[in-house]
C-alpha cells in the first residue's frame, strides 16, 4: 500500500451522527469505500503507535456483515493490520472488547435499527469509545488518498470465545442480583444479541423467554425489537414475565415492557433512574443529560425530585461525551440509549440497562412495573420526510414562518424541531405541546411543507 497525493478519483465517505451507513452494496457501504476504509483505519492507528496493529469486528448478523467484513480484512491487510473476528455479538459487547482485550480498535458492522438492506460501520478506539468527528475526517481524507496492493491475502483470525469476557464483565457489574425463579422476555430484534442476550440472562439464573432471537441475514428489526416493542406485550403477561426488554438490532438500545404490559422509552429510564440513582448517591451534580429529542414533560419531572436535566445534540455520542467533561454519571436518548458511568466504555447497552432495572429495590419481587416512575408526557409527534436533497432548512421557503407561527400558537409551552437525520436520507419533524389535535395538525402542516420541496419523489 502506498498514498498517493494525486489522487482524485475516488470521492471520500462522509461519517454522520453514528459512523458510516447506508444500502449494502451502494456508497459507502460499496466495497471499494471499504477497502480503502480499513486501510485508513489501519494506517491512521499505526500513526497513533507502532505497537497499535489489532483490530476486533463483529456483526449484527445481517447477510452482507460477511462479504463487509472480507473488504474491511483486505484493507487492514494492506495496513498490515490484524483482524480478530468474534461475529455475531452486540455493539456494547464489541466495544467492551476494544477497552478490554488488548485491541488497537473496534469495527461493529451493523445499521442498528434499520432494515436488513442496509448496513454500516461504527469505530471504538481501545477504550471503547466512539472516535471523535476530527479522526473520522482524518480518516475519510486517507481514504482518497490510497494505492491499494495485494488485497488477496487477507486472514481473518477467529475470536467468536471472546465475547465470554463481555458476560463475565456483566456478571460482576450485578454481582449482588440472582435472577433465580425469575421469568424475562427477551426480544432481540432477530440481531446482535440472540444469543448473547438469553446466554447472559441465564447466566444469573433467570428464565428466559426469547422472541426474535432467530436472526436469518434478513429479519433484522422487522416487525420486532426496540422500534416495535407492543409486539411482546402479550407475551410479557401471559408469562407472567418480571420484565421484557426489546433491543435494537445491534443492541445499543432499549425499550422495555413492564409486568403490567406498559412500555417505557429512554425518557422513562432518565424518570426512573436518576431519582434511583440520587437516592443511592451515585448522581454527581443532582444532574442528568439527555438530548433535545426529549419530552418536555421529563424535565418538569426532574425538577420535582429536586434534579437538572442537560440537554446535549442528538446522538448518544454527544450525550456521553457531555457526561464526561462534567462528570455527569447518567444520559439518555429518548429512543433507549441509556448511559452509564462505569469503568471501560461509555455507550448505549439495552441489556446492562435492563439489569440495572432488575436491581432496583422490589422488582424482583413485585414486578417491574414497581420501579418505573410515571410522569406527565406531553404530546409529541414525530414525523420523518424522505428526502433527495439536504439545502439548508433556513433556504426552504415558508418554513421559517410557518415554524413561528406555530411557536406562537403554542404560547411558550411547545416547540417545532427540525433536523436532518445523520443515518439515513430524512428529515425529521418533532412537534410537541400541551394539546395533541394542535400538535398533530402543526406537524402534518410541516411535512406538507417539507415534502414539496424536499420529497426525493
Amino acid at each position: 500500500m502506498s498514498l498517493d497525493p494525486d489522487e482524485e478519483l475516488f470521492v471520500p465517505p462522509t461519517f454522520g451522527t453514528d459512523g458510516l451507513r447506508g444500502c449494502a452494496g451502494v456508497a459507502p457501504m460499496d466495497p471499494e469505500t471499504l477497502r480503502r476504509l480499513g486501510a485508513a483505519l489501519g494506517l491512521w492507528l499505526q500513526r497513533q503507535g507502532p505497537e497499535r496493529k489489532r483490530v476486533v469486528i463483529g456483526n449484527d448478523g445481517r447477510d452482507s456483515a460477511l462479504w463487509i467484513l472480507e473488504c474491511l480484512a483486505q484493507g487492514f491487510w494492506c495496513a498490515e493490520t490484524s483482524v480478530t473476528d468474534v461475529g455475531l455479538c452486540t455493539t456494547p459487547a464489541l466495544a467492551y472488547l476494544a477497552c478490554n482485550a488488548s485491541f488497537a480498535a473496534g469495527v461493529m458492522i451493523s445499521a442498528s435499527h434499520n432494515p436488513s438492506s442496509d448496513n454500516g460501520i461504527k469505530i471504538f478506539n481501545s477504550r471503547g469509545g466512539k472516535l471523535p468527528p476530527e479522526a473520522e475526517r482524518e480518516i475519510a481524507e486517507l481514504t482518497s488518498r490510497l494505492d491499494l496492493e495485494g488485497l488477496e491475502n487477507t486472514k481473518i483470525k477467529e475470536g467468536c470465545d471472546l465475547l465470554t469476557q463481555y458476560g463475565e464483565y456483566l456478571a460482576t457489574r450485578f454481582a449482588n442480583l440472582d435472577l433465580s425463579g425469575t421469568t424475562i422476555v427477551i426480544d432481540a430484534a432477530n440481531g446482535g444479541g440472540s444469543e448473547l442476550a438469553p446466554q447472559v440472562l441465564r447466566s444469573f439464573g433467570a428464565d428466559v423467554v426469547a422472541h426474535a432471537c432467530e436472526p436469518d441475514g434478513q429479519n433484522i428489526n422487522h416487525a420486532v425489537g426496540a422500534l416495535h416493542p407492543k409486539g411482546i406485550i402479550d407475551l410479557v403477561i401471559h408469562s407472567a414475565a418480571v420484565i421484557g426488554i426489546c433491543l435494537d438490532g445491534d443492541g445499543d438500545r432499549g425499550i422495555y415492557v413492564d409486568d403490567l404490559g406498559i412500555v417505557h422509552d429512554g425518557d422513562d429510564l432518565l424518570a426512573t433512574l436518576a431519582p434511583h440513582f440520587h437516592s443511592c448517591g451515585r448522581l454527581p451534580g443532582n444532574t442528568a443529560v439527555t438530548t433535545v429529542m426529549s419530552n418536555l414533560g421529563l424535565r418538569k419531572a426532574l425538577h420535582g425530585y429536586g434534579l437538572e436535566l442537560e440537554m446535549t445534540p442528538v446522538g448518544d455520542r454527544s450525550v456521553s461525551e457531555r457526561m464526561q467533561a462534567a462528570g455527569f454519571a447518567l444520559g439518555a436518548e429518548q429512543s433507549g440509549h441509556v448511559i452509564i458511568a462505569q469503568e471501560g466504555p461509555w455507550g448505549g447497552d439495552g441489556l446492562a440497562t435492563g439489569l440495572e432495572i432488575l436491581s432496583m429495590p422490589g422488582v424482583l419481587a413485585k414486578g417491574s412495573s414497581s420501579a418505573f416512575r410515571s410522569f406527565e408526557h406531553y404530546p409529541q409527534v414525530l414525523v420523518n420526510v424522505a428526502v433527495g436533497d439536504q439545502p439548508g432548512l433556513d433556504t426552504i421557503p415558508g418554513l421559517a414562518s410557518l415554524q413561528q407561527e406555530i411557536e406562537a400558537q403554542f404560547a411558550g409551552e411547545g416547540r417545532v424541531f427540525l433536523r436532518y437525520s445523520g443515518t439515513e436520507d430524512i428529515c425529521r419533524i418533532l412537534v410537541e405541546g400541551p394539546d395533541a389535535v394542535m400538535v398533530q395538525t402543526a406537524a402534518d402542516r410541516l411535512a406538507k411543507l417539507l415534502r414539496q420541496y424536499l420529497g426525493d419523489g
